[in-house]
């Protein structure tokens, strides 16, 4: 367990501090907001203090002296960097800040701050692996990326349908991909050899990095057509982020109704098509050319807008959708509509900050948005008492699967006959209640 602050309770504060708290950590979360603090004070299990976290008196009454971590993401990047400050000073362990201004992450050492947090830049690099492989929502890196998680949907094709994963020896066989787990009507489960999958299961599957069209086989995904254009909702320093990165792959069109900020990223971009107009018209999407070879990445503030904008650019045929949503309302909304791809910057911080409240063996851990299941990468020591042993002859929680391995430069998916050794990088699938016990075995 650890003693963990938090500052500011916003959608990326209120988040991490649910998510620490239901896992025992000790947190305190300090937010200026009255109403806010009255709220969580009543349905959050941490101590909610209300006072401005670049206050010394409130640091100092949420524990500082002797906090393992201060987790500052306000809105306010000088918040952000002060709360940080102080807090080390005070003897707090590690600081992470939300900070977006790059002058200011040149200034890290002489902040104190251990590691920014940088939602918008976090979202882009997961953006540009979706728009590289169409048909998956999510793709994630393990073992220097010699590994990968992706998630989809089941589709009618797909053939993993009413058949034992057991029973499926077709695309490589067991040693090539593996299903890890599977959503079906919001409830999360790890998958088995027993386990079959329906149509629009939520699934995740491991394969290794040359392996992707195996796991779009696996899920029906038909092959689309290359995409030629990228088109970007709202003017938001997300949406420039991404602007800039991808531009000299695609066609790159940003399209808002705020003219200041077209303004801003028209004059910093040359190599950028900027429009302003109001996305959420068809008419005006169809002006600047939405078609098959196109996508739609929706990047706004406005969780509404980025939705609406993403219907009409499906309606219109767009053959990939990507979606920025923060709340967890429209998420949940969204589970059973087209909209599959989406991004969030609560899980983008989220990600960024795990695996240092993980054990010192976790070298990366990850939430997704679609599941409430964790992964976690873990290198064995060479004291692990589970060296020479195989996996069939561990004690392992039921709410935990180890989906892959790199050991030195070759990656396995492994059977039960699976025997560790010192060094291995072991990728382990569990449940939130499941993670103290995966760390006392691995760690």
């Amino acid at each position: 367990m650890k003693k963990i602050i938090i500052i500011g309770a916003g959608e990326v504060g209120n988040f991490l501090a649910t998510k620490l708290s239901g896992e025992q950590h000790d947190v305190t979360l300090i937010e200026e907001n009255l109403n806010k603090v009255e709220e969580l004070n009543s349905t959050l299990d941490a101590l909610v203090i209300h006072g401005n976290g670049g206050s010394p008196s409130s640091l100092m009454q949420a524990g500082a002296e002797d906090a393992d971590l201060i987790i500052a993401v306000t809105d306010n990047e000088n918040v952000n960097m002060l709360s940080c400050y102080l807090a080390k000073n005070m003897g707090t362990k590690k600081s992470f800040a939300r900070v977006q201004d790059n002058s200011m992450k040149n200034e890290l050492e002489e902040l104190k701050i251990d590691q920014i947090i940088d939602p918008s830049d976090s979202a882009c690099d997961e953006i540009e692996k979706l728009l590289s492989r169409a048909g998956i929502y999510d793709i994630h890196e393990f073992g220097d990326g010699k590994l990968l998680s992706i998630g989809g949907v089941v589709s009618e094709s797909s053939p993993l349908l009413s058949n034992k994963l057991s029973n499926i020896h077709e695309f490589g066989g067991r040693e090539n991909w593996l299903v890890t787990a599977y959503v079906r009507d919001t409830v999360s489960n790890l998958a088995n050899g027993d386990t079959q999958l329906e149509m629009d299961d939520h699934v995740k599957l491991i394969v290794k990095n040359g392996d992707v069209q195996t796991a779009l086989s696996l899920l029906g995904v038909e092959e689309k057509k290359e995409l030629r254009k990228v088109i970007i909702i709202g003017a938001s320093r997300a949406s420039e982020l991404l602007a800039q990165r991808i531009h000299k792959k695609y066609d790159v069109v940003v399209i808002d109704d705020d003219e200041k900020d077209c303004n801003r990223i028209a004059e910093n971009n040359s190599n950028v098509i900027v429009v302003c107009n109001d996305p959420k018209v068809p008419n005006n999407l169809i002006d600047i050319g939405v078609d098959d070879e196109s996508a739609i990445v929706a990047l706004s503030k406005d969780d509404s807008k980025n939705i609406v904008c993403s219907l009409v650019g499906k309606a219109l045929g767009a053959t990939e959708i990507i979606t920025r949503v923060n709340k967890i309302d429209y998420l949940e909304l969204l589970k059973d509509s087209s909209i599959q791809a989406t991004i969030s910057t609560r899980i983008s911080a989220a990600n960024s900050i795990l695996k240092d409240v993980r054990s010192s063996q976790v070298t990366s851990a990850l939430t997704f948005e679609d599941t409430d299941i964790e992964a976690l990468e873990i290198i064995i020591s060479e004291k692990c008492e589970i060296l020479d042993k195989s996996i069939s002859q561990l004690e392992l929680p039921n709410n935990c699967l180890i989906a892959g391995v790199t050991r030195r430069e070759n990656t396995y998916i492994p059977s039960g006959n699976w025997k560790f050794a010192a060094k291995d990088k072991l990728v382990v699938f569990t449940h939130p209640e499941s993670i103290e016990d995966v760390e006392k075995i691995f760690c």
